[in-house]
């Protein structure tokens, strides 16, 4: 039970930080506060980078004060911005985006891998649990609907829906 307690009192007291970095160079800014952390003895129990954010990476930490000056001798960071993240701000970044959460019925799609790679196809139905979607290739001479992962296509042309509610 006291143990409990002692976990409590370290996870109140960690903040989070944002760190402006280099623009492409946020994920060997990480490595480096990393190290450099190990180093000094400086307690960071996580460091954020985010692809959808250029520019700046996420630092959990103690003493803010140690951070900022071990922040000024590491290459590709630039500087620390005033004030604390709330969790609440950056819990969409901690979530996993959906493969298929961006594809709609209808949607021109580009096959990217597999063998039918460099192929056109429209979705006709999407299995969002499965992170799959069916597709129906223009080139074939009979439409042989196909399954494949969400990750292997990419959206050429959205379904025109917006004409559709013109009219």
């Amino acid at each position: 039970m006291q143990g409990t307690d002692f976990e409590d009192d370290i996870v109140e007291k960690t903040k989070i930080f944002s760190i402006k970095t280099q623009v492409g160079k946020e994920q060997n800014a990480a490595d480096l506060i990393n190290s450099r952390a190990d180093k000094s003895k400086i307690k960071i129990p996580s460091i954020l980078v985010t692809p959808e954010l250029r520019g700046y990476i996420f630092l959990e930490g103690y003493d803010k004060e140690r951070i900022k000056e071990m922040i000024k001798t590491v290459s590709y960071s630039r500087n620390m911005l005033e004030g604390n993240i709330p969790v609440e701000q950056i819990e969409h970044f901690l979530v996993p985006a959906s493969a298929v959460a961006k594809i709609a019925e209808g949607d021109v799609v580009e096959m990217i891998a597999g063998p039918f790679r460099g192929e056109t196809a429209k979705v006709t139905h999407i299995d969002d649990a499965k992170e799959e979607i069916t597709v129906e290739l223009f080139e074939s001479v009979v439409p042989i609907p196909i399954t494949v992962r969400g990750e292997q296509v990419r959206v050429v042309k959205k379904k025109e829906e917006k004409k559709d509610k013109e009219e």
